[in-house]
């Protein structure tokens, strides 16, 4: 699933290292972090090439680079040692507000971190059965990705791999569908964890008895199962948002009301469930912070998404993550860009609405 669910249990609690706290603007915070992505990076880079060479005693110069119109330049040394002297102002002033940002709450998947009155103390905040719902939800999903390359209009003979991978799948479902009671789902969900892997069967039996399958029939079997796997996102939002919110209105009743209005809040994930991602909607009705306005909904100068690619993945994997979502999308809920935005993002929208946040 776009957001894929992540992992934890009951909200436990324990206080960790000690941080220099102290009280400053948070505008300027909230510019200096800003302004890394805009030229800290870039300047870095810039500056280590010039200085290798420098330090090798190659040049009073910087290396020639070479441009994109092939013309060659170099980069006078006195503008590099003058370029660093920004660079170490900014990393001094980044490093100061780093530990005096307070209070802050870092959203890092399955956990919560609240730094404030110098310590940091970390909550988990998602349950089991988010887990359990992810994991049905995806069961359909993996079959549309078994087989969505050899669903043809005119139907082809499975290759021996893709028949030998669907009968471990059928034998999984098998085994799942006996243990669905142990998950703790509630009856409606049981009913409905039972449907979704019926389906799934019942398609898989009968695509290894003819040994092909058509693109006809792969849709309607995304189409059938579509909707309750939706519902499965609904219910798991609802997990996540419960145990969420009852971490965060605990901090809340702590936490004197001054410092609360301060309150920084930093969420962490990759790219595809960015847009209206559910700890962004849940945080911007706790901040109460209005949107910066600059391409993503809810985010704000005291509520900061922090994108990142997974580790041992990288920009192809992303890219190929962005095909394949959206043929899934397409395929699953007749919307290619669905799962560009958390597959989370309408079940958090309903649930929000009946949260108090005094």
């Amino acid at each position: 699933m776009g957001s894929d669910l992540a992992s934890l249990s009951s909200a436990t609690s324990s206080v960790a290292r000690t941080l220099p706290l102290m009280k400053n603007s948070l505008r300027l915070s909230q510019f200096v972090a800003i302004i890394t992505v805009f030229c800290g990076c870039q300047s870095a880079r810039q500056q280590s090439s010039a200085l290798t060479a420098a330090n090798a005693g190659l040049s009073p110069t910087t290396p020639p680079h070479t441009a994109a119109s092939g013309v060659t330049y170099t980069i006078p040394k006195s503008l590099v040692a003058l370029n660093t002297l920004f660079l170490d102002a900014y990393k001094q002033r980044q490093a100061f507000v780093r530990t005096n940002t307070s209070p802050l709450i870092v959203a890092d998947f399955d956990s919560l971190i609240l730094y404030w009155d110098g310590l940091a103390e970390t909550n988990r905040s998602i349950p089991d059965i988010y887990h359990a719902l992810k994991t049905v939800a995806h069961v359909p999903f993996g079959i549309f990705l078994r087989l969505n390359a050899y669903a043809e209009d005119s139907p082809i003979p499975l290759p021996e791999p893709v028949i030998d991978n669907l009968k471990t799948y059928q034998a999984h479902i098998e085994k799942a569908a006996t243990s669905l009671l142990e998950a703790g789902f509630s009856s409606t969900q049981l009913a409905r964890q039972q449907a979704i892997l019926g389906e799934c069967k019942a398609y898989l039996t009968n695509v290894l008895l003819s040994g092909v399958t058509s693109r006809k029939e792969l849709m309607t079997f995304t189409h059938k199962v579509a909707p309750w796997i939706l519902k499965n996102a609904d219910d798991a939002a609802t997990a996540q948002l419960d145990v969420t919110h009852s971490v965060v209105m605990q901090w809340k009743r702590r936490i004197p009301p001054d410092e609360w209005r301060r309150l920084v809040v930093v969420v962490r994930g990759p790219q595809m469930p960015r847009r209206l991602n559910i700890l962004s909607q849940y945080f911007a009705k706790v901040t109460r912070e209005p949107s910066q306005h600059l391409g993503y909904p809810l985010e704000s100068r005291r509520l900061i998404y922090a994108e990142f690619i997974p580790r041992n993945r990288d920009h192809l994997d992303l890219m190929a993550a962005t095909f394949v979502d959206g043929e899934a999308s397409e395929a699953f809920f007749g919307d290619r860009w669905r799962m560009s935005r958390d597959v989370l993002a309408d079940g958090a929208q309903e649930h929000l609405k009946k949260l108090k946040y005094d």
